[in-house]
């Protein structure tokens, strides 16, 4: 979209890194991808570039971010706010933190009016979405995208319980096509 081009020129990013450009297109393709580089080597861009894209040409389209960590939540929500408002799409391309410091009356502003992007972890995923499915319909029938960040973490017991929960979450998307 124009606005995105303008709002990462504006930015100074005239140009995308490779992976970067190469992220996009797999994305834009329907395509899964994994994105390995260093630290502040520009792998949000990689996620919030397509499903910025993606709710633009479709505004309805959701997305689930999910962080291992709550101060990664944080960040992100600031990084895809700020890109977002860049586009001059403040408020109209929404972004939310969905976990367990979210107050019970925002929770339930989430659920029946979802944004555009719901950021949270594996945990709250498997306790407080995936358990009461059918509260998240409307997001679920409009998931797009889904954002597994520092997938390096999820080792050991923890990383077959998040295995385990990204197989029902993925069930779940199917059911809701």
């Amino acid at each position: 979209d124009p606005r995105l081009v303008q709002a990462l020129a504006s930015r100074g990013a005239t140009q995308l890194y490779t992976h970067q450009a190469e992220a996009f297109a797999h994305v834009s393709a329907g395509r899964h991808i994994v994105v390995t580089t260093p630290t502040a080597s520009g792998k949000t861009l990689c996620y919030n570039l397509p499903v910025l894209d993606g709710c633009l040409a479709e505004p309805e389209a959701r997305a689930l971010y999910l962080f291992p960590i709550k101060a990664l939540e944080q960040d992100q929500l600031g990084a895809f706010r700020e890109l977002a408002a860049a586009c001059g799409l403040e408020g109209r391309v929404t972004a939310e933190i969905y976990d367990g410091d979210t107050t019970a009356h925002r929770r339930a502003k989430i659920r029946t009016s979802p944004p555009n992007v719901v950021i949270s972890n594996p945990d709250m995923l498997h306790v407080g979405v995936l358990a009461f499915h059918p509260k998240w319909e409307t997001f679920f029938t409009n998931l797009r995208y889904i954002v597994l960040d520092e997938v390096h973490t999820y080792r050991g017991v923890f990383g077959s319980h998040v295995a385990n929960v990204l197989r029902r979450l993925l069930r779940l998307c199917a059911h809701y096509g």
